[in-house]
């Protein structure tokens, strides 16, 4: 029978915590969300933020926890904390128990099989583990996970990002992201954007119309205050698909009940 492959990479761990934990009933990860490498929201809205290591150190124990200031002025964040790694080893277990003690279990995981009718084995997070942890069913201790009550959860895509967690440099689908998607939406709509719609999204038109350290990514329209696309438009559409495909759907509904409500 093969051996399990042992997990090499960040993105792996990531992957295998994403599919195990996207089975738990009511629950979907967002990858590279929220400043987190995985979001994890249940439908009921409660969140938790996890960071994914290959080796549990001090660095990810620091990752994983809110800053002192942000008691100060509003903590904006997920519900729970949570941190995954590829082992637990003799060096690190102080490590983990006292992350465990302040509320943000860390979990590895452990060989498997594929399924029940299958004798392939993998790597996986067990699920009776993931579900005393949802339910907080473990023993003391063992998989609590800490509410930080905070005053503000973190945004939620408008679809789950298609990028791979836990990489280097990632891909992000951020709320500037989604902003800028509406205004490509609207652009390629209209066939030209105003600096006032701009704004109404939430966004400064500068990078937009008026860049200085480098070529705005629009230029002057024939039209007073009209801008128009040009090749140094940023694809944001090409690097979120889907998210531009919700984007486009939501002015095009916009636009038909803007229509409907006319005289």
């Amino acid at each position: 029978m093969p051996e399990i492959t042992p997990i090499k990479t960040e993105a792996e761990l990531c992957e295998i915590f994403i599919r195990d934990m996207n089975a738990q009933p009511g629950w979907t990860c967002y990858p590279e969300t929220g400043g987190f490498d995985i979001l994890v929201v249940h439908q009921d809205g409660r969140q938790i933020g996890v960071e994914a290591k290959l080796q549990l150190n001090a660095k990810v124990a620091d990752q994983i926890m809110p800053e002192p200031w942000q008691f100060r002025y509003g903590l904006k964040g997920p519900d729970h904390r949570l941190v995954i790694v590829s082992k637990i080893t003799d060096a690190s277990t102080g490590i983990a128990k006292l992350l465990g003690f302040m509320g943000v279990p860390v979990l590895t995981p452990q060989g498997g099989y594929a399924s029940r009718d299958s004798f392939d084995k993998r790597m996986e997070f067990c699920s009776y583990k993931l579900r005393d942890l949802l339910h907080g069913s473990g023993y003391f201790n063992d998989g609590e996970l800490f509410d930080w009550n905070p005053e503000e959860r973190c945004q939620v895509p408008m679809v789950v990002p298609q990028v791979a967690a836990g990489v280097p440099a990632p891909i992000r689908l951020t709320p500037w992201k989604e902003k800028a998607l509406r205004a490509l939406a609207l652009l390629r709509n209209q066939g030209f954007i105003t600096s006032k719609q701009i704004k109404e999204l939430g966004m400064s038109p500068t990078a937009w119309t008026q860049s200085s350290s480098t070529k705005a990514w629009l230029d002057k329209g024939s039209a007073p205050g009209q801008w128009l696309a040009t090749d140094r438009t940023p694809s944001f559409d090409k690097q979120h698909p889907e998210a531009y495909e919700v984007a486009a759907a939501e002015l095009a509904a916009k636009i038909g009940a803007q229509l409907e409500l006319a005289p």
